[in-house]
């Protein structure tokens, strides 16, 4: 589930395109604007602003945010604004072919994806970066973890739920056989069955090594395997067992100890956000009885830290999908409860919302306003009258009044 929080209301993407174009205007950048808008739009809403962009300023708008903005947070923002399988792309691009690669980030990108992600994804290589991923996983991996990434990205797997429990417990003896029964560990049996079996397959296969062995799947590889090679395979098993428990792992390595690992923060973070944010939050505070957003709060800073933590820590739900979704519970637990809470609402802070009172009184009275005044009185300690006189005057008042009633607690 995604953690992205979007406006309950469609905004213009030509709207947002000259709003950004004012925020990078004068001296300096104003970064709280471009974070408001581009941290608040799903990948849709971002690239039919980038293309308003180009048409009303003929400029890129990537390029423009590469000048305009700074450090991690221009790094986070850079990849945040690409669409998710041209970012994917991008990461492998730049873990692969950086004066210093980022291998480990790489086998992460490409062990944590389905093979329909990962077959869009060398397409997309292709075309961005004018050669094939293969080729450049080949110039920059060796041995038994190049075997794995390469047999990972070219064999086609099955990507449903359904799995044969002795085709399981087949593979389960057969990754026995080939490391913790044998002296030395037959690799290849190793990369077949990890290249070629669905996560849910793989997922039946460590739970059936372990009631048949008694040792947990990811002990047997840790001591068996070391290097890249066991990262690619442990990356592949902990996914298949629980994406969200894997990368809220990722996340918290990331954040421990002295300084932080920007790289995998924000890769983890921007690609993850409109996918399942929430379960990893969730997993993230079981696991580490923390936040994550706390986490992020305290290692982070600045406008960066702004940006993922506007990314990160929204509601699993957002908009009017939201608000319909809690009138439909509110009102399921109790009608009354909730059109008071409509009516506290209308009238609070500066100014009145006249058309949600005069919404709720004139669509109510006649149904259950004496359980709604009741209700009101009892959340918030006052009469409704009370709040209704005080809110509003003249004819409007009186009539308002006569509707609801002067009734007092």
């Amino acid at each position: 589930m995604a953690s992205l929080s979007v406006p309950p209301v469609l905004t213009s993407p030509r709207n947002d395109a000259i709003a950004l174009h004012r925020a990078f205007r004068g001296f300096g950048c104003d970064s709280t604007t471009v974070i408001s808008i581009l941290a608040h739009r799903d990948s849709t809403q971002r690239a039919l602003i980038m293309q308003e962009y180009r048409a009303l300023y003929r400029q890129d708008l990537y390029h423009r945010l590469s000048t305009e903005l700074t450090g991690h947070h221009k790094k986070a923002m850079l990849l945040w604004v690409l669409d998710p399988v041209g970012r994917d792309a991008t990461i492998l691009n730049q873990a692969l072919n950086s004066e210093i690669t980022d291998l480990r980030g790489a086998t992460e990108v490409i062990c944590s994806r389905t093979p329909s992600q990962l077959l869009v994804m060398k397409q997309t290589y292709r075309a961005l970066f004018g050669c094939y991923l293969e080729h450049d996983i080949t110039e920059r991996t060796y041995g038994d973890h190049q075997k794995l990434l390469l047999a990972y990205l070219g064999v086609p797997r099955y990507e449903g739920p359904q799995v044969d429990p002795s085709a399981a417990a087949y593979d389960a003896r057969e990754l026995y056989r080939a490391g913790e029964r044998r002296l030395g560990t037959n690799e290849r049996t190793f990369i077949r069955i990890f290249s070629e079996r669905s996560w849910a397959h793989m997922a039946s296969v460590a739970a059936a090594y372990q009631h048949m062995f008694t040792r947990s799947l990811e002990k047997a590889v840790k001591s068996e395997t070391s290097g890249n090679f066991e990262f690619g395979l442990l990356t592949i098993l902990r996914c298949a067992q629980s994406p969200a428990g894997y990368f809220a792992k990722v996340l918290h390595k990331a954040m421990k100890g002295l300084g932080t690992s920007d790289t995998a923060l924000i890769r983890v973070v921007v690609t993850r956000t409109e996918i399942d944010m929430q379960y990893i939050k969730a997993e993230y505070h079981k696991k580490y009885k923390r936040s994550l957003a706390d986490a992020i709060h305290s290692e982070t800073s600045g406008n960066y830290r702004t940006f993922l933590l506007s990314l990160a820590v929204k509601s699993e739900t957002s908009g009017n999908f939201e608000f319909g979704l809690l009138t439909i519970l509110r009102c399921a637990q109790s009608p009354a409860g909730y059109f008071a809470k409509v009516l506290h609402k209308a009238m609070k802070g500066l100014g009145t919302s006249d058309t949600a009172l005069i919404r709720v009184v004139v669509t109510r009275t006649e149904i259950d306003m004496q359980y709604i005044k009741a209700e009101y009185h009892k959340k918030y300690k006052r009469s409704l009258a009370d709040a209704v006189h005080a809110e509003t005057s003249g004819n409007y008042r009186t009539f308002l009044l006569s509707l609801v009633g002067r009734d007092r607690y």
